[in-house]
C-alpha cells in the first residue's frame, strides 16, 4: 500500500474560520484534516500522528477533534474488525453544507397549482361566481373604505451597536491583560466583563500573578480547560490560585508578563 501523505493545499472556510466559539489551534488541525482527506475523501491519521505533527498532546488533539465534530464541521467514523470488535482504522470525514433543492411543486406536464389562500374552481359550479349577479366574486365585495396603513412616527429602530475597540475602565491596562492571555476569543464579552469588574491597581496586581502561575501550569501550556478571557474575569478564576506557593515573591509585589521588557497587567 501506497504511503499516504496529506495534500499540498489545505481548506479553511469562513465558517469555520470566523467561528468564535472554536479554539485557533482547531481551525488549523481542521484545515491539516482538509489536507489529508483531499485524496481519499477523508482523513486518516490517527490522535498520535497529529499531536506529533503540532507539538501537543494527543489528549488536546481528541478534544479538538470533538469540539469540531459537535459543530458539524467534521465526523468521525470508527472501522471495527467484525470478529473481535476491535478498532481497525478511524476515519474522520469533512463535512461540507448540503445543497438542498427545493422540490418542484408542479411536476412536468400538471398544472400549476393554485395561489395560496385560493380555492380551485368547484366542478358542480355551487361556489362558481354567477355571472347575473347574484353572488358576486370576493373581490367585488370588499370593503373599499379601508383607509390606507400610515406609519407610526417615533423612535427609529436602533441597529446594532458598534463593538467596543476598548473598555472605558482602565483601557490601557486592559490592553495589557488581552495581549497576555493565551486564548483571544471573544473580545466584547472580555471587555463587558472588564467594564464590570473594575479591577483596582491592588486587583490588578493579584491577577497578574495567578494569571502567570496558572499559564506555567502543564493543562495551560498543552491547551487544555483555558476558559474564555470573560470567563476567567467574570468568575474571578485568579481566586483559584494559591499565590503563597507559586512565585516566592512577597503578595504586594506584581509579577512581570512574558513579551519584550517588563510589563504588568
Amino acid at each position: 500500500m501506497a504511503e499516504r501523505k496529506p495534500a499540498f493545499w489545505a481548506v479553511l472556510p469562513a465558517r469555520v474560520r470566523y467561528d468564535p466559539e472554536l479554539r485557533p489551534n482547531a481551525k488549523l488541525l481542521y484545515a491539516e484534516i482538509t489536507a489529508m482527506a483531499d485524496a481519499t475523501g477523508y482523513c486518516w491519521a490517527s490522535n498520535a500522528y497529529l499531536a506529533e505533527l503540532f507539538a501537543i498532546s494527543p489528549r488536546t488533539v481528541r478534544e479538538l477533534v470533538q469540539s469540531l465534530e459537535r459543530k458539524g464541521y467534521l465526523s468521525v467514523e470508527v472501522i471495527r474488525d467484525p470478529c473481535n470488535n476491535a478498532v481497525v482504522e478511524r476515519r474522520i470525514w469533512v463535512d461540507r453544507p448540503a445543497i438542498v433543492d427545493e422540490p418542484d411543486a408542479t411536476p412536468s406536464g400538471e398544472n400549476p397549482p393554485y395561489p395560496s389562500g385560493e380555492n380551485p374552481p368547484d366542478p358542480s359550479g355551487e361556489n362558481s361566481p354567477d355571472p347575473s349577479g347574484e353572488n358576486p366574486p370576493l373581490e367585488q365585495s370588499k370593503d373599499r373604505n379601508i383607509p390606507p396603513i400610515v406609519p407610526q412616527r417615533g423612535r427609529r429602530a436602533k441597529g446594532p451597536k458598534k463593538p467596543k475597540a476598548a473598555p472605558d475602565w482602565k483601557p490601557d491596562r486592559f490592553a495589557a491583560f488581552w495581549d497576555y492571555y493565551p486564548r483571544g476569543e471573544s473580545k466584547q464579552a472580555a471587555i463587558r466583563a472588564w467594564d464590570n469588574l473594575k479591577p483596582d491597581d491592588d486587583l490588578l496586581t493579584v491577577m497578574g500573578r495567578a494569571l502567570t502561575i496558572q499559564m506555567a501550569s502543564k493543562m495551560w501550556q498543552d491547551g487544555i480547560g483555558i476558559p474564555y478571557a470573560s470567563t476567567w474575569l467574570n468568575q474571578r478564576r485568579w481566586t483559584e490560585v494559591d499565590l503563597s506557593a507559586g512565585t516566592g515573591g512577597p503578595p504586594d509585589e506584581p509579577q512581570p508578563l512574558r513579551g519584550e521588557g517588563v510589563r504588568y497587567l
